[in-house]
């Protein structure tokens, strides 16, 4: 079977079930290709339209530390729009519960967004 579309990452992934992104989260225990031991968060969009074979990266933040489990929240029914696309939760490695709001990260797409809580 042939690839779509890809991103080369060594993480765990959690779907955005209301609009098309992929959230990505460096997994524990893995190397990646450049072994490297940072830990972050990132978001891409799921574009099929594009004949380029990477899934283009529109925000990343850097995480306390690396994912044991993702997961991406519906959006509740909160007033105006901040949250309007749900919220992400990681579990690390270290015990802890870190979320982030995605929109945020979208809207930014700066590596200084530290998450909600840990």
């Amino acid at each position: 079977m042939a690839c779509i579309k890809s991103a080369q990452r060594a993480a765990l992934t959690a779907l955005a079930p209301d609009a098309p992104y992929l959230a990505a989260g460096a997994m524990t225990g893995a190397v990646d290709l450049s072994f490297s031991n940072s830990a972050n968060i990132e978001i891409f969009r799921l574009d099929f339209q594009s004949d380029s074979p990477d899934l283009p990266l529109l925000a990343s933040a850097p995480s306390p530390d690396r994912f044991n489990r993702l997961s991406w929240s519906r959006p509740g029914a909160v007033e105006g729009d901040s949250f309007a696309l749900g919220l992400l939760a990681g579990g690390l490695s270290d015990g802890s519960v870190a979320v982030w709001n995605p929109l945020s990260m979208i809207r930014s797409g700066s590596a200084s967004l530290a998450p909600l809580r840990t």
